[in-house]
């Protein structure tokens, strides 16, 4: 990172940090931006990648005054650090902007949406209610590092930075599939195409159904695609299947997969699918089968959906 050429009295040059990412921060990456709601359903590390990457460089540097060094953090939000504070973006499940001692509320529209904005406590957000349900939740929320702002400045970057990222990550497009009691959506023939990776979760269950009817020369009907990445399906002989997105923390060490690092255990084989750091990984179970068979199994579905 290199200094700027901003000073302020009494406390020393402004400069970026010089060690970037963060110990618990990952460097972004090129991701595809989603349309419609879609953001809502990608898994945790994409959808910071986007947030992060939703504002344009230049935009962010205007609204925070000057250079701004980003990265995901903890593999779920998107973190910057300017030249006189930082910003946290996430999306979460509960609102806290009407919390007793985040300093004042003010209810306010931002892109068409309620939001609520706290401004004079540490730090100092705004919320906005993505799905109408308070269950989705974008949270753009910032403090400072040397001179605390007035409300006027913290609100206008609040206000500026939501703005941008909900333009560039969640306008107008296709809705989310319904889902019933048991988080089952609807069925879909969906190709391939780019694969899974940085995909939305029900694009994955699609996926993963259509891959495995393939496979297997099962019928639709044989199988369930669910909102969270996960496909069920019965085999010919009524036996089980279970294919799901999963976060690998570790890389697996057993023998590859389609040439890919993946080990099992407790009759369940784990892949993972890039080395990206996120972690982005799949995993196979199917009851009273043999490793070698869902071996077989994983090897016929990962090729296709890792869009080579």
């Amino acid at each position: 990172m290199t200094k700027a050429d901003t000073y302020e009295e009494g406390l020393g040059p402004k400069e970026l940090p010089k060690e970037w990412p963060t110990a618990n921060g990952r460097p972004l990456r090129p991701v595809p931006m989603p349309s419609g709601e879609f953001l809502l359903a990608l898994p945790k590390e994409t959808a910071a990648q986007v947030l992060c990457q939703a504002i344009p460089a230049e935009r962010w540097k205007e609204l925070m005054g000057g250079d701004v060094a980003r990265e995901v953090e903890h593999g779920e939000s998107c973190h910057a650090v300017g030249l006189d504070g930082w910003v946290r973006i996430s999306l979460n499940r509960t609102a806290v902007a009407g919390s007793t001692g985040l300093g004042t509320h003010k209810e306010v529209t931002v892109a068409g949406r309620p939001a609520t904005v706290a401004l004079g406590g540490s730090p100092s957000l705004v919320e906005v209610d993505l799905s109408g349900t308070d269950t989705h939740v974008l949270r753009v929320e910032t403090s400072w590092t040397r001179v605390p702002p007035r409300d006027d400045q913290g609100e206008g970057m609040l206000l500026g930075l939501t703005e941008s990222v909900l333009a560039g990550s969640f306008g107008p497009g296709p809705k989310l599939p319904a889902a019933d009691e048991r988080d089952v959506i609807e069925r879909k023939t969906v190709e391939p195409g780019a694969g899974i990776l940085d995909a939305s979760l029900p694009e994955i269950s699609w996926k993963l159904c259509t891959g495995i009817q393939r496979a297997l020369g099962l019928p639709a009907a044989a199988t369930e695609p669910y909102s969270d990445g996960k496909c069920t399906a019965t085999a010919t002989d009524d036996s089980p299947i279970r294919v799901e997105h999963a976060v690998l923390r570790t890389e697996p060490r057993g023998e590859p997969v389609a040439g890919r690092p993946a080990s099992e255990s407790g009759g369940q084989l784990s892949v993972l699918l890039t080395d990206n750091g996120s972690g982005q990984g799949l995993r196979f179970s199917w009851r009273d089968r043999s490793e070698a068979e869902l071996r077989e199994l994983a090897g016929k579905l990962i090729p296709p959906l890792l869009g080579g």
